[in-house]
């Protein structure tokens, strides 16, 4: 496992009438055969993702995504930033990735898919959305990608926030700008 290799990317699922899914994901984890849409897509390999957004049809259908090659398979030559990766399940292309990053996996101990974002005047970005595993309260760094980028969060705090009939997980980040902080933007805390 020390040497598996993790992939951050851009994910857009094609609607069916580009040939993709008849019936929605509904996010979350995928497992499908990927190959790289300049080399022969008669050679796929098989690959899962975490936290894919929901779509065709339902939610933006496209967000950031993390994955990596089943049974800790070696790269396949010239898979790295930049590459476009053609999703198949069976032998009908459901979605492509753009990868923006590559690195030796290293466990991560949170994941947060943004649904919303508003300023917080004088604090910063305030974000709501769905939380995966445990964050604490000590403001910790994290990753943030959105719209095709990968950017580093200097500071991510737990909060809650007072909603009509009670509260609301939310996170408030430091040292990022709410523009850069789209729904569908996935953050994900950094190994300490």
């Amino acid at each position: 496992m020390d040497d598996e290799v993790e992939m951050s990317g851009w994910m857009r699922w094609f609607p069916a009438s580009e040939g993709g899914r008849g019936t929605p994901h509904p996010g979350g984890r995928h497992a499908a055969t990927a190959a790289a849409a300049s080399g022969p897509v008669d050679d796929p390999w098989s690959i899962t993702f975490d936290d894919v957004p929901a779509g065709p049809g339902i939610g933006l259908g496209e967000g950031a995504v993390y994955a990596r090659r089943l049974n800790g398979a070696a790269a396949p030559v010239g898979w790295g930033r930049g590459t476009r990766l053609v999703i198949t399940e069976g032998p009908r292309p459901v979605a492509d990735v753009e990868i923006l990053a590559t690195a030796v996996r290293v466990e991560r101990p949170w994941t947060f898919r943004v649904t919303q974002s508003f300023w917080i005047g004088g604090r910063g970005v305030g974000v709501f959305g769905d939380l995966t595993g445990e964050i604490d309260r000590s403001g910790r760094p994290a990753e943030l990608q959105s719209r095709g980028q990968l950017l580093a969060v200097p500071q991510a705090w737990l909060e809650f926030a007072r909603i009509p009939g009670g509260e609301r997980i939310a996170l408030l980040l430091r040292g990022v700008e709410k523009d850069h902080v789209v729904p569908g933007s996935l953050l994900r805390g950094c190994a300490l």
